[in-house]
């Protein structure tokens, strides 16, 4: 699932939080980045400041009942 283009960064990690499985940023390249640890984070908003990264790349969740949270977040499915 894509991530709309600008989001909230703030928001988006506030909810990420509530997610009950881990959810994964995958880049084009490969690269896969757990949400849920800092560093992750910190390395996934530094790709949102590059947007031939960031709107390539796509989110996997572990559990697809965590997709609800992030809703407001992804593109249309």
């Amino acid at each position: 699932m894509k991530l709309k283009g600008k989001i909230d960064m703030m928001a988006f990690l506030k909810e990420l939080k509530k997610c009950t499985g881990e959810v994964f940023f995958e880049t084009p390249d490969g690269d896969c980045l757990a949400l849920k640890s800092a560093l992750s984070q910190y390395i996934f908003c530094t790709i949102a400041n590059e947007p031939e990264l960031f709107e390539t790349g796509t989110l996997r969740f572990e559990y697809e009942s965590d997709i609800s949270l992030l809703l407001p977040w992804i593109e249309e499915i």
